[in-house]
């Protein structure tokens, strides 16, 4: 996610990494952040983009895509 971000915004996501690494480094904020609690606040901050999401299932050890599984469910 922050990879996307960074390609969208290069100069307002590398100052919002560092403001972030010094809040974490002084105790200020409790990290890991997630990919959703970091996308929610680059959203609320004006940083919008898209992402290119894949929904998979995990089933017996193996990952299957939405149209695996529907495919799957139709025979």
């Amino acid at each position: 996610m922050l990879e996307t971000a960074r390609r969208y915004y290069p100069k307002e996501v590398g100052i919002i990494e560092e403001n972030l690494a010094r809040l974490i480094e002084s105790s200020r904020l409790k990290g890991p952040v997630s990919g959703e609690e970091l996308y929610s606040f680059l959203r609320r901050v004006g940083l919008s983009f898209s992402m290119d999401t894949k929904i998979r299932v995990k089933e017996h050890g193996e990952l299957k895509t939405l149209e695996e599984k529907f495919k799957e469910g139709v025979h």
